[in-house]
């Protein structure tokens, strides 16, 4: 259990491995041992990891992988996994500003992962499945300034990261603000995000 949320019966989609080695940046065989050690993918001869990118892999180990990346090697790289996702992860096409891009994060999060090997967005019918939390988005009007709310099974470091990425995609000068005293590291449901940018 992380949260409420049981992960046992969930999946993540395999393109997402990917993140990692990218995050580690030219050290990529140490990103192929951790994701090895955690069974997920397979070995190449070369040492490096071999997965589906289409496949669906267990969401307990995904995390096991991404609280050792903290733990053995800083929070810094996981927030550097973290802005790599969007260039991996399955988003949906109609992103096309600053708004769009950090509302649609709740709705790739569940295209990118798998209740029993059914993805939990479903883009031809709009259904979405519950179960792994969300991504809660709120403007504050006539400001350029979004909040993002998380109460799923990843850490923050990593969340700080994907929401980074995907702000200064459109807006390069955004800002981003965790608030820790709702932290989830400190015992919190969830953690908020602030998104600022100057037009």
């Amino acid at each position: 259990m992380r949260g409420n949320i049981d992960c046992k019966q969930f999946q993540v989609l395999g393109s997402n491995l990917q993140i990692v080695i990218d995050g580690f940046g030219s050290f990529t065989l140490i990103a192929s041992k951790v994701l090895l050690e955690e069974n997920l993918g397979s070995a190449e001869k070369s040492g490096h990891v071999k997965f589906e990118p289409g496949g669906w892999y267990p969401l307990e180990r995904w995390l096991n992988t991404l609280e050792r990346i903290e733990k053995e090697f800083g929070a810094a790289l996981l927030f550097q996994s973290g802005m790599t996702t969007p260039k991996h992860a399955v988003f949906p096409p109609a992103v096309t500003d600053i708004h769009s891009a950090l509302k649609c994060i709740d709705v790739a999060y569940h295209m990118n992962h798998a209740l029993r090997g059914e993805a939990m967005f479903n883009p031809g019918t709009g259904q979405m499945r519950e179960g792994i939390g969300h991504y809660q988005y709120a403007h504050v009007p006539t400001r350029n300034e979004i909040t993002l709310k998380s109460n799923t099974p990843y850490p923050c470091d990593f969340d700080r990261g994907i929401i980074t990425a995907m702000a200064q995609r459109f807006q390069p000068n955004a800002l981003l603000t965790h608030d820790a005293r709702t932290c989830r590291k400190h015992g919190g449901e969830s953690c908020a995000y602030r998104v600022t940018w100057r037009a």
